[in-house]
Order: C-alpha cells, then sequence, then structure tokens
C-alpha cells in the first residue's frame, strides 16, 4: 500500500508529503493477527479445555502449561517453528525473522542473509516500504526449489525495485555497534546496514518443547512421521511444521485434523499432499503446485512446456501490476498438467487453478477451451494452456 500511495500519481492521483508511520504499521498488524485467532469460547464449547501458556514437556506423558501439569495417553505436537541461526562469528549482532516485523523503529538500511521464501518476502515488504535492502545467499540464484527461469525473472523484476543481491556468497563474521552492522564475506567484500537479519528458513526441534529426551527422531526440517502423522514416540502425533513436511498454513491446518483423528481413533486416515500449491508473497508473488520440468525428466516423463511473458496484459497495464511469467508442464502422453509456476501480481490466484487441473486431470484442451474474463489475469493463464504455446522436453 505504501508502494501504491508514493507511486499514486502515475494513476492520476496526488498524495503529497507521504511518509511511513511504522508505529501505525505495527499496530495494524497486532489487530490483524488478534481478529483471526481462534477464540478460546468457541473451542471450549466444543468441548475442549483450553490453556494458553508455553508447554514444556516433563515426561512422555506429561506436559507442563506455566504452572499447570497435563497428562494425555496421546499427544499432538503442533508447536510451530523456530528460525534457523546460522553459525557465524558475531552472530549475536544479527535478529532473526522473528523479530523483524517488531522493531521499534524502521530500518532505513537492511541486510537478510537467505534467498528463500522469508528473506525474499521480508526483502520485497521493507523495499516497498523504502529501506535499502540487501540479499545475501549461499547459492548462484535466489529461491532454489523453483526452476532458474523464474526465479530469474522474479530477482530481475526486485532488482529494478532497488533489492541488491549478494549471491554465491558466505559470510565470514558479523560485527560493530547497533545501528552498523557489517557482513564481511569470504571474497573480502563488506555489507553494512542498520540491521541483519537471519532469515535462512525455520525448523522445528523436540528442544523447543524440552523434549530432548522422549526419543523423538528428526528428519528434514521437523520430526519424523509415518503417513499418519504418527511420530517415532508411538503415542505422540505431530504437524504443521513441527511434522517436518511442508511448512505451509493450511497444510498445517489440515495435518491438524489428521493427526487428531489418529490420535484418537487409531491411525486410519494417511495425509494426501500429492496437490499442494504454495506461494511466496513478494510483489509480485512467486506460487509452485507439483513437477517442475527438471523433475518431470528426472523422473523420465516425456513433457511439454509452456513458457509465457505475460506483459502487456491489459488489466496489469491498467493497474500498473504489469509483468510476470508462466511456465506450465504437461504429460506428453496424456496432455494433462503435471506442474506450474507462477510468477504474477495475481500468483496466489492463479496456482489454484492450476492445482486444481492437476488434481482433476482436466486435460490441457479443455481447459484452454473455457472462456476467459477480459482483462483478467487468468485469460494468460488459459492461453498458456494451447498446445501452440509449448516446447517439447526429452526426459
Amino acid at each position: 500500500m505504501h508502494s501504491l500511495v508514493r507511486h499514486a500519481a502515475q494513476y492520476g492521483s496526488v498524495a503529497d508529503n507521504v511518509r511511513l508511520d511504522w508505529p501505525g504499521v505495527l499496530r495494524r498488524q497486532r489487530e490483524i493477527v488478534a481478529a483471526f485467532q481462534p477464540p478460546v469460547a468457541g473451542l471450549e464449547q466444543l468441548g475442549a479445555r483450553v490453556t494458553l501458556g508455553r508447554a514444556r514437556f516433563l515426561d512422555a506423558h506429561t506436559v507442563e502449561v506455566d504452572s499447570t501439569r497435563l497428562a494425555g495417553d496421546k499427544i499432538l505436537i503442533a508447536a510451530g517453528s523456530e528460525p534457523v541461526i546460522l553459525d557465524i562469528p558475531g552472530r549475536e549482532h544479527a535478529i532473526t525473522s522473528d523479530d523483524l516485523l517488531f522493531l521499534p523503529d524502521f530500518p532505513p538500511t537492511l541486510t537478510l542473509f537467505g534467498a528463500g521464501a522469508i528473506a525474499l518476502e521480508m526483502a520485497s515488504a521493507f523495499r516497498d516500504l523504502g529501506s535499502e535492502v540487501t540479499v545475501i545467499g549461499r547459492e548462484a540464484e535466489i529461491l532454489p526449489g523453483f526452476d532458474a527461469e523464474v526465479a530469474g525473472y522474479l530477482r530481475t523484476i526486485l532488482e529494478a525495485k532497488g533489492v541488491a543481491f549478494r549471491l554465491d556468497a558466505r559470510v565470514a563474521r558479523l560485527d560493530g555497534r547497533p545501528g552498523a552492522i557489517t557482513a564481511r564475506l569470504e571474497d573480502g567484500s563488506t555489507v553494512t546496514s542498520a540491521v541483519t537479519c537471519l532469515a535462512a528458513g525455520r525448523r522445528f526441534h523436540p528442544r523447543m518443547l524440552g523434549g530432548e529426551g522422549l526419543g523423538l527422531e528428526t528428519e528434514g526440517l521437523g520430526l519424523k512421521v509415518t503417513p499418519y502423522l504418527r511420530s517415532s514416540v508411538p503415542h505422540i502425533y505431530a504437524a504443521g511444521d513441527a511434522a517436518g513436511r511442508r511448512q505451509l498454513t493450511p497444510v498445517a491446518a489440515y495435518e491438524g485434523g489428521i493427526a487428531a483423528l489418529n490420535a484418537l481413533h487409531g491411525d486410519s486416515v494417511t495425509a494426501d499432499e500429492a496437490v499442494v500449491p504454495q506461494v511466496i508473497f513478494t510483489t509480485p508473488e512467486v506460487a509452485s503446485v507439483g513437477l517442475s520440468h527438471h523433475e518431470a525428466e528426472a523422473r523420465g516423463i516425456k513433457c511439454e512446456v509452456a513458457r509465457h511473458d505475460t506483459r502487456g496484459a491489459s488489466n496489469g497495464v491498467a493497474s500498473g501490476e504489469d509483468g510476470g511469467y508462466l511456465e506450465l508442464v504437461f504429460d506428453g502422453a496424456t496432455q494433462r498438467l503435471r506442474g506450474a509456476q507462477i510468477v504474477s501480481y495475481a500468483a496466489a490466484e492463479l496456482i489454484q487453478l492450476c492445482a486444481l487441473a492437476i488434481r482433476t486431470g482436466a486435460s490441457a484442451d479443455a481447459v484452454a477451451a473455457q472462456i476467459s474474463v477480459h482483462p483478467s489475469h487468468g485469460e494468460r493463464l488459459l492461453k498458456a494452456f494451447g498446445a501452440d504455446l509449448r516446447d517439447f522436453c526429452e526426459p
């Protein structure tokens, strides 16, 4: 919103003396978070007993919440995750992504360590608010989980906004003083900023709940779980970030229901996460679902790939939200969509259409034949399902 107001003259509106009200941003943030918290009374009316506080394991069947002890035959861990703390000398000079949205003062300059979802969302947001942002990443390209063409397209847009990237870089140490923290890279160069933030991802570990000695095995970014979301300790289940599968809010909600059902009634339902769209909320957004074309090739799937630059769409030009990139992967034998990656100001909405096409097995021709809304971002997506925009890829 702040960025749109600053550029309001492009749309025929005059907004003089625009300034950032950072305390107002923080206040609205807290209000929105509070509004979406589930009401305790509603849970209690459903028969749940709610105890709020910091939970810690006392033993495998007992949890203490502040001074209250709770025992259970079955326990479900849905405790979220914590920021990954990089092993860098001088890391005490840096904050984590948990702290960044609660800074008492807006940082005029900001350095982020990491080039994944969290770092890029923060980089995009703080740059739009007016901060000078530098992103330092270990890999040669941002978003290592995305195809390089998609990641590179987004990086080019963020660079045009003023975000600076130092990729394929290693940090040797941090030093400095409050308000002037210097990251010294292994190549001898330095980056100095008011705030330095560790934003290299998140992970659940049993120590978060005092459960180090319970025998909970970890795997990936969380606990090792069965398809029924049962952990290595038979009576303990896990969901969301704690389950270490996909760090996404809707997945956490879905897994919570599955894990609770299995804990209460025995393992009977497995978590089906074959088609899960995910979105990184940069500006523009970047989204994916299913297989990338490199993953399809690695699996020996003969595929056809549609790559489409969406710049010049009428609604994008009119709204100032022009620019975007589509990459759709089709099974060469069945002509069904196997995966999609999208950079767009409407990526969160468009990727759900792609997920639905994958789940229902709709043919590409059937989707392309749908009459689209004009003007819309979706019309370019539907057009990209047409066979004339595809390249054949050998496995």
